[in-house]
């Protein structure tokens, strides 16, 4: 019987860097889109990381898309469950 590989946990800072990369290609012109670093957390198979726009006044539903598309490039290449949560600029 072959003896199952375990992986390291991943780190809460991978995770960031992982949605830092993958929301790049996904970055609107006129403001950009920032990982919180202390809005990451853990539950079961999920990382939930939150993310703001740098400014107010975005469109809802231009920046939910570009989370959604981020989203599903990072699980399907890394096969990491995130959930970008959308956060509102103070």
């Amino acid at each position: 019987m072959a003896e199952q590989l375990k992986m390291a946990p991943l780190s809460s800072e991978y995770v960031r860097q992982l949605a830092i990369r993958y929301l790049l290609p996904h970055q609107p012109l006129d403001y950009k889109l920032e990982v919180l670093p202390d809005g990451i957390k853990n539950e079961d198979d999920w990382w939930y990381v939150l993310v703001r726009p740098d400014r107010e006044n975005v469109r809802a539903y231009d920046y939910y898309g570009r989370l959604a598309e981020a989203e599903i490039s990072l699980r399907d290449e890394q096969n990491v469950n995130v959930l970008l949560v959308p956060v509102l600029p103070e």
